[in-house]
This record gives structure tokens, C-alpha cells and sequence, in this order.
């Protein structure tokens, strides 16, 4: 039980800043603890960056501090216009009406900057809140049941990034997009870095906080996917309910799962925590059907948008799925109901978005392409897709957790075509169109690649919207059978549907094959999905050696040995403070040709030799156990050959135990 304060802590911190913005600007939204963290990532960003400038250290007390001025100004600056536009002013909008009509005109109206989600009663808000918070804590419960602690490593390739770009932000004190990590790359560069900037805040160490933040999210995405449901669910007493079941529901699904437990790809987790509310937005943005949007409202759902993109840009291409179908099915029913030009407009409107979408995929995005396919036929990969199981051969893939949500679905799929439903239609093509990228991330064509370049060509960062969608439709048919007429046996089958979802939703959690195994693939169970780049012992190592290097001093070795622990837990500088290939040209030199200092006639030994004296390499270490980068994967461990080959006379040994040894090193010239 040890990781549920710190959940809980990371959950706050990343839905608070939100909810004081939403308070602040007046936005109508009937379930905030889901819309929330999409603003706390806006907010995140637009710190950064203001701190960035004025050069103030990135820290928890100064981010609560700006959080509090920014949401004072907003408060102001909606109070200055809602007076500006109360009674008998010109600048009343047609919301501003709505609200005074509410008010009984006697109070002024409010320029609303955000509509997500039916009108009702607080308590209804409240309820279904409950039951999707409960659903996340479930969620957490089962998956953290074999992690081994809130403290354990997570031995994924991308966490080892992750680790080293929280200590980064933490000691140079800068989360701006483009500076967070120039300690890492060598220079400005793009990364979106909200993940590791909110988790340099928790007062935790690295790993601890990274998986209390990513546990957060995890028990978040219900939240978000009930604000969806309550946003496009027709309004009536049914809408809570359904909202509650999609919550719920949502917990069978496992893509988003798999890249946070296994996969470490914690910002693609927070791009899909915020793809739900992204897709609400989009829909209404787009859909005149639901209401005209006043100036503020669409600047709320643009800001939804951009909140979405700044976790992780990723998520912007599945909602631009989303709303090039939905501008597609809007012209083709216009045309149907006589509104030909105007349809037809949409119509080629769309499909030129989707021929652009291709091209630009196809070449400026052509080097994104980094998932190889997997071995498996056509047939097993449309089965896996089908039931949300991602590329992990020890989590199986049964029919039966998502069963009645396809089942429901149908139904939905159904009764949208015979209402002639835009959303509905729209939310049917949405999970077509992701099951064909998903099977595309496994055909080699040009075609197919440019389809999902904006994906990494991985299927589990598309699956996601074919989640959100799905549930959808399945609210959409739950709301059916709650409407059908008829005898005792109909009146029955609603109530037979959700317990049998509620069952379904249980035994999928407490199932020790799907969210505990998933839980300590890359924790606990090394063998059965990953070979560990640190065990144990030599993470207790590395951190027993880091804390007795001097404060200047930097750490040289292969990093798939794990020294990059020395600086992310550790507090160590190293030469590569992550798995990936060495980032500057002074590290690439290092990698390769260390040992040529000690012979002047080699080739480029002046350049070494600089290369050297900048870096500044004081230590090294090596792991030369059956788990070493050397023997795990020899292939990618010849990057840093010149490390290996660094001669004895130019090492003195400092520490030992075992195949793990940390020496002083002298590569002076």
C-alpha cells in the first residue's frame, strides 16, 4: 500500500491547477476532475515558459504561486466581461442569455469559455465522479499489486529517458519545451517534456515520483473518458448513468496500460489522458448540431486542443481522424437533405485533409516510422486489435473482457445509422478507421507507412482512439435499450447489460493475467517481457558509489549497463545520461575512440582529445554481469566500443562487488 499517498499525491497535482482554472474562467462543465489535467498541461507549459524567461528555478512552490496569479487574472478578467456585457449591453451572447434566463435576470450573465457536458444537478456531477475515481483507484489497486513498491525501477528502454529528464529539469531548473533537455541533447531541442516537468515537482525521488505520476494517470483516463461520454450522451437522467458505465469500462482496455507499465511511454500516456476531452472538443467545434459556440466557448475548446498536442503531439493526429470524418459525414447528410453545395464543400473539404494528412505524413514525418512489425498474421494482429491487447506476448488476448462493449457498440452503431446520427456515424468510421491503422502498422508499403508515420508506427498509441470511440457507440446503445418500448422482458435488458459490464469491468481488474501481470512485467517478472538493464543489486550499486563521488564528478560507461541511475538517482553527471545513441558530437567521439589518446598518430586524436577535455569524463563504470549491455545486446553496445576498450593503466579501481566495479579514470592526453 505504500504507493497510495504518493498516487494521490501526483493525481492532485495533476488535476488541481485545472480545476482552479475552470473555476476561474466560469466554464461549464459537468464533470471537472476529468477535464482537468488537459489544463494543468496548459498551464505547466505557459509556466515553463514564463519562468524560463524570467529565469526563475522550476520548482513546486513557484509553479503553486504562478498557478494562483494566472487563475487570479482569469477570474478578473471574466468578472471585467461579464460586466461588460450584463443587461441591456450590446455584448450580451446568446450563452450569457441562457444564464440569465436561468438566473431569473436577475443576475448578470457569464461569458462561458469552456461547454463540456450536459446541465444537472451538482450531485449528479458528483456521483458520477465517484464511480469513475473508484474505477481509476481500482485500476491502480490491481496493477500495483506486483510492482514491488512505488520505489521500484521501471526497466523499460524509454523510462531510463524518462528518469534522466526528470533529474535534468530538477537540477537546471528550466521546463521550456525546447531547453528542459539541452543537458541531454546537446543542444535546444523539442520535447514534450510535461510528464518529467510535473514529476520534477513531487517531492519524491525520480523513480519514485515517475510512477506515482504514471500511475495517476492511469487512474485518471476514466475520469476523462466519462467527461467524454457526459459531453456527447443525450441529455436526460441517462447521461450520468452512461457516463459512469463508459468510465468503468474503460478499464478493460489495455493499449494505454501497456505504454505506461511496460512500454515506459509516460508522455503518450499523458497525450491520451487528454485525448478524450480533445475529441469532445473537436466534435463540438465541428458539429454545429449541438449549439452555436460563442467566441469565449470556442477558445475554451481550442485550448483543450492545444493542451492535447502539448502532451503529446500524437494525440492531435487521432483527433484529426475524428473531425476529418465527422466534416465528411456532416456533407454527405446535408447532401441528403438537400443542402448540396454546402455538402459538397464538407465532402471535398474532407477528403482533401485526408490527401494532405497522407502527404505530409509521408514526407515530413517519413523518419517517425520506428515500430517493426511483429512476426504474427494478419489474422492474430486483427484479433488483438479487436480486443485492445497490445504487442506483449505473455498478456493474452480472450474475447471476453470487451465483449459486451462490442455487443453494445453494435447496438449503438445501429441506432446512430437509423437516427441518421452525425456523431454516432462519425464514432463508427472512428473505430473502422482505427482498426485499418492498426493492421496498417503491419503492412511494409509506402502507402501504409505514411498512414502511420504520425503514430511511430506502433498500434498501441492508435488504439486509444479506437477506445474512446468504442465507447461511444456502447453508450449510445446502452441509451437505446434504456429508450426501447415494449414489454417486461425489453425493460429488462438494460439492467441485464450494465451488471453484466460490472461483472465483466471486475473480473477483468482482480484477473491475474491482464492488469497485475501488466503491473510487474517491468518492475518484478524480468524474463517474461524484459531482460533488466539494472537489477537490484547493482542498483543498490550505483547509488551506494554515487553518493561517495565528489560533487564534479562525471561518470563514463556503456549506458545499457545502467549507469544512466548514476544521474538520475544517483545525482551523478554521466557522459550518457540515457540508453539511447550518444547525442553530441564530443559524446559520439568519446563512444567510439577513447583509447585513441594514448596513441598521438591516430586519426582524429587532436579532435579526441578536446572532445575529452570539454566532457570531462572523471570515472568509469562497468558491469560485466550476464544482464551487461555487452552480452544483452551486443549489436548496439558496439556504439560504445571505445568505452569497453578503455586500457587498464588509465583505470584505478575505487569500488567493487561483484561483476559490478566502478574505477577513477585518467584520459588525459
Amino acid at each position: 500500500m505504500n504507493w497510495l499517498l504518493p498516487v494521490l499525491g501526483a493525481w492532485a497535482l495533476l488535476a488541481v491547477p485545472g480545476l482552479v482554472l475552470l473555476w476561474a474562467v466560469g466554464a461549464r462543465v459537468s464533470l471537472r476532475w476529468g477535464v482537468a489535467p488537459v489544463l494543468t498541461v496548459l498551464l505547466v507549459v505557459l509556466l515553463g515558459a514564463v519562468f524560463h524567461l524570467l529565469r526563475i528555478p522550476w520548482g513546486l512552490g513557484a509553479v503553486l504561486l504562478g498557478v494562483a496569479v494566472i487563475c487570479s487574472l482569469a477570474l478578473l478578467l471574466r468578472r471585467r466581461l461579464d460586466r461588460s456585457t450584463g443587461p441591456g449591453r450590446r455584448g450580451t451572447t446568446a450563452a450569457a442569455a441562457e444564464d440569465a434566463e436561468v438566473g431569473g435576470g436577475e443576475v448578470a450573465p457569464r461569458l462561458r469559455v469552456l461547454d463540456l457536458g450536459p446541465d444537472g444537478p451538482p450531485w449528479a456531477g458528483a456521483a458520477v465522479t465517484a464511480v469513475a475515481v473508484l474505477g481509476g483507484m481500482l485500476v491502480v489497486a490491481a496493477a500495483s499489486r506486483r510492482m514491488g513498491g512505488i520505489s521500484t525501477l521501471n526497466g523499460s528502454y524509454d523510462s531510463f529517458f524518462h528518469l534522466s529528464a526528470i533529474a535534468t529539469i530538477r537540477d537546471g531548473g528550466d521546463a521550456f519545451l525546447t531547453t528542459a533537455l539541452e543537458e541531454i541533447y546537446g543542444s535546444a531541442t523539442y520535447y514534450p517534456v510535461v510528464f518529467d516537468s510535473l514529476a520534477a515537482l513531487l517531492p519524491l525521488d525520480a523513480v519514485s515520483a515517475a510512477n506515482a505520476l504514471m500511475l495517476a494517470l492511469l487512474a485518471a483516463l476514466p475520469s476523462a473518458v466519462a467527461a467524454l461520454v457526459a459531453t456527447l450522451a443525450p441529455r436526460g437522467r441517462t447521461a450520468g448513468v452512461l457516463a459512469a458505465l463508459a468510465a468503468l469500462a474503460s478499464t478493460l482496455f489495455l493499449s494505454a496500460p501497456a505504454m505506461a507499465l511496460v512500454m515506459g511511454l509516460w508522455p503518450v500516456v499523458l497525450g491520451v489522458l487528454c485525448l478524450p476531452l480533445a475529441i469532445a472538443s473537436a466534435i463540438r467545434l465541428v458539429d454545429r448540431r449541438h449549439g452555436s459556440l460563442t467566441v469565449p466557448s470556442a477558445a475554451g475548446h481550442g485550448a483543450v486542443l492545444l493542451g492535447t498536442a502539448l502532451a503529446h503531439p500524437s494525440m492531435l493526429f487521432s483527433v484529426a481522424v475524428v473531425a476529418g470524418l465527422l466534416i465528411l459525414v456532416s456533407g454527405l447528410h446535408r447532401i441528403r437533405d438537400g443542402q448540396r453545395r454546402r455538402g459538397l464543400v464538407q465532402v471535398a473539404l474532407a477528403l482533401t485533409a485526408a490527401a494532405a494528412f497522407v502527404i505530409v505524413s509521408g514526407t515530413l514525418l517519413g523518419g517517425m516510422h520506428l515500430t517493426r512489425p511483429s512476426a504474427q498474421g494478419p489474422g492474430e494482429v486483427l484479433g488483438e486489435i479487436l480486443v485492445d491487447s497490445p504487442r506483449i506476448p505473455a498478456i493474452a488476448a480472450p474475447f471476453w473482457p470487451l465483449a459486451m462493449i462490442w455487443l453494445l457498440a453494435v447496438l449503438g452503431t445501429i441506432a446512430a445509422l437509423r437516427g441518421r446520427e452525425v456523431v454516432g456515424t462519425t464514432a463508427a468510421l472512428g473505430v473502422l478507421a482505427a482498426i485499418v491503422l492498426g493492421v496498417s502498422t503491419q503492412i511494409d508499403h509506402p502507402l501504409t507507412i505514411a498512414l502511420v508515420n504520425p503514430w511511430y508506427g506502433a498500434r498501441e498509441r492508435i488504439a486509444p482512439l479506437m477506445m474512446c470511440l468504442l465507447l461511444v457507440l456502447m453508450a449510445r446503445g446502452m441509451a437505446a435499450l434504456i429508450g426501447a418500448g415494449g414489454g417486461r422482458a425489453r425493460s429488462l435488458l438494460a439492467p441485464a447489460a450494465v451488471a453484466l459490464v460490472l461483472v465483466t469491468v471486475l473480473a477483468g481488474t482482480l484477473v491475474p493475467g491482464r492488469w497485475p501481470l501488466m503491473g510487474s512485467l517491468a518492475y518484478t517478472a524480468y524474463g517474461l517481457q524484459l531482460s533488466p538493464y539494472v537489477t537490484p543489486a547493482e542498483r543498490a550499486f550505483i547509488e551506494r558509489t554515487a553518493a561517495e563521488l565528489p560533487a564534479d564528478a562525471v561518470v563514463l560507461a556503456d549506458p545499457l549497463d545502467g549507469a544512466p541511475l548514476y544521474w538520475s538517482v544517483g545525482g551523478a553527471e554521466t557522459v550518457f545520461p540515457t540508453l539511447s545513441r550518444p547525442l553530441t558530437p564530443d559524446t559520439a567521439l568519446i563512444a567510439r575512440y577513447a583509447p585513441r589518446v594514448d596513441d598521438p598518430s591516430a586519426d582524429s586524436h587532436d579532435r579526441i582529445c578536446a572532445a575529452v577535455e570539454r566532457v570531462g569524463p572523471t570515472h568509469l563504470y562497468r558491469d560485466t554481469s550476464e544482464h551487461s549491455g555487452e552480452r544483452m545486446n551486443p549489436e548496439v553496445s558496439a556504439r560504445w566500443s571505445g568505452v569497453h576498450d578503455i586500457p587498464p593503466h588509465r583505470l584505478t579501481l575505487l569500488a567493487q562487488d561483484g561483476p559490478y566495479a566502478l574505477y577513477e579514470l585518467d584520459l588525459a592526453c
